[in-house]
């Protein structure tokens, strides 16, 4: 089980906003929202909204994604793509900056998920960086 923090809230102004969210990716390709299987409330970044830090259970062959996202006063979006193993060891890390996708530590061979996940959320890029 792996223990993340899963969080959707804005500022009081509305113009900062954070988003993180939990994705299952198989060795095919398939991509699923990750169900938790324990649910534990916690205070989020920013007022307005919620966060709760869930275990989600990662099956045989899956692969766990992490996204975190913040939107600045300008609104410009920045953040990271984590790929987490079965066993909570991660396995690769992107970070999104100027709609640009960039590798930032891990092994190249798990760029094709976050590439899968970036398709699959319609984050717009620009360019991808993910091999070291």
């Amino acid at each position: 089980m792996i223990n993340v923090k899963i969080e959707m809230s804005k500022s009081r102004t509305g113009r900062h906003a954070a988003r993180s969210l939990a994705l299952l990716v198989s060795e095919e390709g398939d991509i699923v929202e990750a169900k938790p299987r324990r649910i534990a409330e916690t205070k989020p970044l920013y007022s307005r909204g919620r966060a709760y830090i869930a275990s989600i259970d990662v099956p045989e062959g899956w692969y766990l994604v992490y996204v975190y996202l913040v939107k600045n006063l300008r609104g410009h979006v920045k953040g990271y793509i984590e790929v987490y193993s079965r066993d909570a060891e991660l396995l690769y890390r992107a970070v999104y900056r100027k709609l640009k996708l960039r590798f930032s530590k891990g092994d190249p061979h798990y760029a094709w998920i976050v590439r899968r996940v970036a398709e699959y959320l319609k984050l717009p890029v620009k360019n991808y960086n993910l091999e070291p």
